[in-house]
């Protein structure tokens, strides 16, 4: 029932302000539901040219070797890099929730790692194709950004994704997710490719 609360909750915030968006991408194991709230149409917060966004994301792990549960919400700042076209940048922090099942025993762990993302749109049209934007995200979180018996965080993505129709997108990329805690300070929590459907408004 807490899942699909989650689940409910991150695909109806995508809704919630213009130029946000919600996702959902799978592979063989795993499951993400992923929000982006944008400020970009919010008067009230626009008062410069960096925009607000919050972050939210919940990944499920079922396999045959690993259960798994993660639950991230963050907020950063967002920004065109001067003098480069079509490059916005954003900095900014996330909280991490980890459930980890091992040996029948559930474990949980918290983090608070920094956030760094970069995301190139290409020139519309560009060789007759519709709208490509490839983007790279970065998060790490030291033993001094972990809780309790975490002991480190970090997170990579990389991922394109192609408009084939108006505010539906196309996306796939890779990502590695490594949640230490102690006794395992570099357990991989979840390292692969996945692929799905985003929606923009």
């Amino acid at each position: 029932m807490f899942k699909k609360i989650i689940m409910m909750s991150i695909v109806s915030s995508g809704v919630l302000l213009a130029q946000s968006s919600a996702g959902i991408n799978i592979n063989e194991d795993d499951l993400e539901i992923e929000g982006i709230l944008d400020s970009r149409n919010l008067a009230a917060l626009q008062t410069s040219s960096t925009i607000f966004q919050a972050d939210v994301n919940f990944i499920n792990i079922d396999s045959a070797d690993q259960e798994g549960t993660l639950l991230g919400a963050g907020i950063g700042a967002t920004n065109q890099l001067e003098g480069v076209e079509g490059v916005e940048l954003t900095f900014g922090a996330k909280f991490i929730w980890v459930s980890t099942k091992e040996n029948r025993i559930d474990d949980s762990y918290t983090y608070l790692p920094l956030m760094a993302k970069v995301r190139y749109v290409f020139p519309p049209l560009m060789f007759n194709i519709p709208p490509v934007s490839i983007e790279s995200k970065l998060l790490y979180a030291p033993g001094a950004l972990a809780f309790g018996d975490g002991d480190k965080y970090s997170e990579f993505r990389a991922s394109a994704d192609i408009e084939m129709i108006e505010n539906v997108k196309i996306y796939g990329g890779y990502r590695n997710v490594v949640a230490g805690f102690k006794g395992n300070t570099d357990y991989t929590f979840n390292n692969g490719w996945f692929a799905g459907l985003k929606f923009t408004y």
